[in-house]
């Protein structure tokens, strides 16, 4: 007997919604000025390479939700309770972020994130997730404002 397949409305309204968000990156790169220097690489490269990705993701999620469903989720796993903790501590993580970036810093703040996402997937080793994310942000700030010249916040350990 063959396998019954529906239209899974759920999963078609967020593969459209991922494919017009990289429609509308790709229509709003258009619009970014400059052009390439010898690399012939301009601004525009990666919000094209990011909106063309969203919308091929899209496309083929849509197809996917149409012909029975998205492939990658077994059945007897689809539909599992959520983790409201987890999702509270992102969401909590996220806000803080924003909240202390200006005064505290992208090394502090982006360490912090880092150890409240490690949290929220499961990690309970909390100075290795501090010890981690410090090395993480503060080779991401030494990449970010000497290797390429731009202005992150210091913050409270100043411009080291």
């Amino acid at each position: 007997m063959a396998a019954h397949r529906r239209l899974h409305i759920g999963e078609l309204l967020v593969s459209l919604g991922l494919a017009a968000l990289g429609i509308f990156i790709v229509a709003g790169a258009g619009e970014i000025g400059g052009t390439g220097g010898y690399e012939q690489l301009g601004p525009r490269a990666f919000p094209y390479l990011v909106g063309t990705g969203l919308l091929i993701i899209g496309a083929v999620l849509a197809w996917q939700a149409v012909a029975g469903g998205w492939r990658s989720v077994p059945l007897d796993e689809a539909h599992e309770a959520p983790d409201w903790l987890a999702f509270l501590i992102l969401g909590a993580a996220i806000l803080l972020h924003m909240a202390a970036i200006a005064w505290a810093g992208f090394v502090l703040a982006s360490t912090f994130l880092f150890a409240l996402i490690a949290r929220a997937f499961g990690s309970r080793r909390v100075l290795r997730d501090i010890l981690c994310g410090q090395v993480l942000s503060l080779l991401a700030y030494l990449l970010f404002t000497r290797g390429l010249g731009l202005n992150l916040p210091a913050g409270l350990l100043g411009g080291f």
